[in-house]
């Protein structure tokens, strides 16, 4: 989907990190800047031939890093028709009232992979979007869609698109 991959690009470019506190694009607050585990659950969409399109993961997000806050994650989800998909990303958090985040993230790694689900070559890219609330106990709690393909290097080009709920723990240090 290069739309979620043209929106992603732009918005990990905007504005550094010594943004105005008022404007939206500027990094979380200091209380934020932890990493953090995220556990989701959810359902590759698009994909009528699966039965039970189900996918899980669990994800490391560390805390933000160079002029962009970007943060740095690594992570792993597992689904039907066999499906596990390792990879790293960096994602961009930008901040909203009253503590909602919009996050967006792209990455890759390696897929393994049924016939079935889409995404069937090995080094597949993953770019995605997510809307979460922070809780009082500095947890996040969200639904993100992201989309997971080959990036062209490879034909046919399937991919897989999908939507999870998810739950972002801090990592106390």
């Amino acid at each position: 989907m290069r739309l979620i991959t043209a929106v992603a690009a732009c918005l990990l470019a905007c504005a550094p990190a010594s943004a105005a506190p008022a404007d939206a694009s500027r990094p979380v607050t200091d209380d934020d800047d932890g990493p953090f585990l995220i556990a989701s659950a959810g359902r590759l969409v698009l994909v009528d031939h699966v039965d039970d399109p189900y996918l899980i993961g669990l994800h490391y997000r560390g805390s933000p890093r160079t002029a962009w806050a970007l943060r740095p994650g690594l992570g792993a989800d597992a689904g039907a028709d066999d499906l596990l998909f390792v990879y790293a990303d960096v994602a961009r958090d930008f901040s909203l009232p009253r503590r909602w985040f919009v996050t967006v993230s792209v990455g890759g790694g390696w897929c393994a992979n049924g016939e079935r689900v889409g995404a069937d070559f090995d080094l597949e890219f993953r770019s995605g979007i997510a809307v979460a609330r922070r809780l009082a106990s500095g947890a996040r709690l969200g639904l993100a869609g992201y989309h997971v393909s080959n990036g062209g290097l490879d034909r046919p080009n399937y991919g897989a698109e999908a939507l999870v709920l998810f739950l972002a723990l801090p990592v106390r240090r």
